[in-house]
């Protein structure tokens, strides 16, 4: 898990898309246009929502504590 997304995990007060607590972090990989991973903190109704494009982007799924979770 890159430390970044350890680190804001675990003091985030919200989720990227909405006011609800982060459930997982969405490690997505680079891509055209963006050369470095990027982290999303997702919280569950939108993690849910987006499992699909997630899992067409590449991305790695981290739940609380860095491990990994399924799609």
């Amino acid at each position: 898990m890159p430390a970044e997304s350890g680190y804001a995990f675990w003091t985030a007060e919200r989720a990227c898309c909405c006011p609800a607590k982060p459930a997982v972090v969405a490690v997505l990989p680079p891509a055209p246009g963006r050369d470095h991973e990027t982290d999303l903190l997702l919280c569950g109704h939108h993690y849910r929502a987006a499992r699909k494009a997630l899992e067409a982007a590449g991305a790695t799924i981290l739940a609380e504590g860095g491990l990994l979770a399924t799609l």
